[in-house]
């Protein structure tokens, strides 16, 4: 590098003071390029005199600057106190204000906690409303195939039994229909002691009597299968509908 310099490939940097100048206003100040630059054939001990008696000078102006604008550095320390009380409130009065927020935050949580709850208790009762409603229908349907199983029909024309086989087939379908689903959603929370006490026993009696009276009407009326062929069939429907693999005799 030095040979360099001695072969006139380099302009020769004359030696210079290092002024405050030279930093001012440079916030990517580079020392290394500085030094390069400006102060490659420096010693290193004018760099330290230089670099000290500049230190010396920043300090007496800084000194300086004091004493002249004493009153202004008063007011800039007091103006500082004064931003540190604010400061101290604001941090006081978000401190207080976080707290709210957090205190917030769990009343949220325990409201949406209670209203949760809430639905599903409504869930629950809307269950409930709705089983009680399919068990007093499921009622109703057996208290209308008893009675209308136990009518007594003076002559079996096929005028009077056709309507009567069709509704006992009606109402034993949507019975045990609504029997079916009853006893899918009767759990241990959901259980009903008319349901399963009585209901239950009701169904299967009316069952076996509709059995029966298949059977017995379906005997009667095979003695004149030409006038009660379509009744025949009706009841070869009803004995399929509630599970017969009899053919009757």
């Amino acid at each position: 590098m030095y040979a360099s310099y001695l072969a006139g490939n380099d302009e020769f940097v004359y030696p210079a003071f290092i002024a405050r100048d030279d930093f001012a206003d440079k916030a990517d100040f580079d020392p290394d390029s500085f030094l390069y630059d400006n102060h490659r054939f420096t010693s290193l001990d004018s760099l330290h005199k230089d670099l000290q008696h500049l230190s010396q000078s920043l300090n007496q102006n800084l000194l300086d600057l004091v004493n002249n604008e004493y009153s202004l550095f008063i007011q800039l320390g007091q103006s500082i106190s004064g931003c540190l009380d604010l400061i101290d409130n604001i941090s006081l009065d978000v401190g207080k204000f976080d707290q709210q927020l957090r205190n917030a935050k769990v009343n949220l949580t325990e409201s949406s906690a209670a209203a949760e709850r809430a639905l599903q208790h409504k869930r629950r009762l809307n269950v409930l409303k709705n089983k009680a409603k399919l068990i007093l229908l499921l009622n109703e349907l057996c208290l209308s195939f008893e009675m209308l199983l136990g009518l007594e029909i003076g002559e079996l024309s096929p005028e009077r039994l056709k309507p009567k086989l069709s509704t006992l087939a009606t109402l034993y379908l949507s019975a045990t229909k609504i029997f079916a689903i009853l006893t899918e959603s009767n759990g241990d929370e959901n259980s009903c002691v008319f349901f399963d006490k009585v209901l239950k026993t009701k169904l299967l009696s009316l069952q076996l009597e509709y059995k029966a009276y298949i059977h017995e009407t379906l005997k009667r009326v095979k003695a004149e299968p030409k006038d009660y062929s379509d009744v025949i069939m009706m009841l070869l429907h009803c004995k399929r509908i509630v599970g017969s693999l009899s053919d009757g005799k």
